[in-house]
């Protein structure tokens, strides 16, 4: 946001303070958004979004495998224990970057990795941890023994489905939201390569006081001649943490007529907020 400029607001004579909450007050009533700016993405963090951002794609793509395991029909395995696995044929296996797997039938299961596609008939996936591949006794390949179903009520387990995430249409951030990594993360995952943001704020920071050290007067704070300012540095850090761009002026004296010269030429310098 923008503070204005002007004449500053004069207090009542008979008020010789604000409270915290009316000097914020003040201050906000003079806020304005700042100008809007189209920014690549991986530039945008930290900047506040100008406008809402809606997804076109949906996400998962595809039902897809939550665990590493077999991609199976739910009928095929319920009730598997220890003592009594359901053994199925494997007849084909597919990594998380795969688009082809053999279509699953009764008796069969398929080696599926996080994330890849579920195969058509399949329509639940049991973790690796849960089953045993033995070579079947012919040698015409491989065999999976399912030795524990988890929770035979419930087929689909272990599967994402498709638009789990995110629906192609859907509201992803608005307009307002400050693009955080995670927020960053959410819209590259949508494709989103440029976004419309309120430009940084230009801030002035204008530390004063005649008792102000810089960093290397440490042995004049020990004799009692000053005190480092300290602030500047953490105020400094809060803004840029926000996006901010910040420019920090020399200390100040305690001098009205420096300090109001320094401030003014401080406010022509196309500094949104002192």
């Amino acid at each position: 946001m923008s503070i204005g400029r002007g004449t500053a607001e004069r207090l009542p004579s008979d008020r010789p303070a604000l409270s915290i909450d009316e000097a914020q007050a003040a201050v906000l009533r003079r806020a304005r958004p700042l100008p809007v700016e189209t920014w690549r993405l991986d530039a945008a963090a930290g900047c506040a979004l100008a406008s809402d951002v809606f997804a076109t794609v949906t996400l998962p793509p595809w039902d897809n495998a939550g665990m590493d395991g077999f991609a199976v029909r739910a009928q095929d395995v319920l009730g598997a224990t220890e003592d009594a696995p359901r053994a199925l044929r494997v007849i084909g296996h597919i990594a998380a970057g795969g688009t082809e797997a053999p279509s699953v039938s009764s008796g069969m299961a398929v080696r599926i990795m996080t994330g890849a596609p579920l195969p058509d008939g399949a329509d639940t996936v049991v973790r690796v941890e849960d089953t045993r591949v033995v070579s079947t006794e012919r040698g015409d390949g491989e065999q999976v023994l399912i030795v524990h179903d988890r929770d035979a009520r419930t087929a689909s387990r272990n599967v994402r489905p498709r638009g789990e995430d995110i629906t192609d249409g859907a509201l992803v951030a608005r307009a307002g939201d400050t693009l955080t990594p995670a927020l960053l993360g959410v819209l590259a995952s949508i494709g989103c390569a440029s976004v419309d943001v309120h430009r940084r704020p230009r801030v002035v920071i204008a530390p004063s006081g005649d008792e102000l050290l810089p960093l290397d007067a440490i042995d004049d704070v020990r004799a009692g001649r000053g005190i480092i300012g300290s602030s500047t540095f953490a105020l400094e850090a809060l803004l840029r943490a926000t996006g901010a761009e910040v420019r920090v002026l020399p200390v100040l004296p305690d001098d009205p007529e420096l300090l109001r010269d320094a401030l003014g030429r401080a406010l022509e310098d196309d500094c949104d907020l002192l």
